[in-house]
């Protein structure tokens, strides 16, 4: 096991029972106290918990965002299958803006032999494509968060203020139909606010577990989406509500 997947074990664990003790997550992991209480500080450092002498305690409140590096492995196959369908969308000569998060990362890998155009505020994404010489990358400025793993200021909103892209991949926290999509962190909703008005057409990749999830700060209605791509797990009563809005949805299997 990783140190990435034993991390995301415990704050699952931590989301279902509220508290957790060092020695017992030592023994259910076989690892050494001290590495479970460096798991526990990493969370503390992003808001997650607050650690005690003999354990931790998850923080209450809005709904709460794991590190990139947690979302990143979790869910795998249904990013990838949403990814896929996105990729299918991009033509050799398209202008694409790529948002930050694990699904759009996906997204990355599926587009490298296209002759393109990729704008993206994500490190993530820049990384994974910086070596590849049929991409044009772009990389937007601003402060960086390590939630996001890439750039969130105003200065990055003011940088794809100038864009008008053919095409827009976003990701968000969470989605409902009636209140829309919804991230935790304000700086993050204000790029994502400027992504919306950046692009021809405006892509959804939402995975099936983010439906009816909400966060603090809402930046975009259901109609402010031209298509969502979403996976084969997404209860289609969800589906339909959101194609009743005028909004095509995507199921990838």
């Amino acid at each position: 096991m990783t140190s990435t997947q034993r991390r995301m074990q415990i704050f699952e664990i931590m989301q279902a029972e509220k508290t957790v003790e060092v020695n017992e997550l030592a023994k259910k992991f076989d690892v050494s106290a001290m590495t479970i209480r460096r798991d526990l500080a990493l969370f503390e450092r992003q808001g997650l918990v607050t650690t005690n002498y003999g354990g931790a305690y998850i923080n209450q409140g809005t709904a709460i965002e794991p590190s990139f590096s947690l979302k990143a492995g979790q869910m795998q196959q249904n990013k990838k299958n949403v990814a896929r369908v996105a990729a299918e969308m991009v033509k050799n000569g398209d202008s694409i803006i790529i948002d930050c998060g694990t699904t759009t990362l996906q997204l990355a890998n599926y587009i490298q032999d296209k002759r393109i155009t990729v704008i993206t505020n994500s490190w993530a994404i820049v990384n994974y494509l910086q070596s590849n010489n049929k991409i044009k990358l772009i990389l937007a400025p601003g402060e960086y968060s390590e939630t996001s793993a890439g750039v969130l200021s105003n200065m990055t909103i003011d940088f794809y203020n100038k864009f008008n892209v053919d095409t827009v991949f976003m990701g968000t926290q969470g989605f409902d139909v009636e209140k829309g999509a919804t991230v935790p962190d304000i700086e993050d909703a204000g790029v994502k606010s400027a992504l919306l008005e950046a692009g021809k057409k405006r892509v959804l990749l939402l995975n099936n577990e983010k439906w009816g999830d909400n966060y603090l700060i809402k930046y975009a209605d259901v109609r402010n989406f031209d298509e969502i791509i979403t996976d084969s797990g997404t209860d289609p009563q969800q589906v339909e509500r959101a194609r009743a809005c005028g909004v095509e949805v995507i199921i990838a299997d």
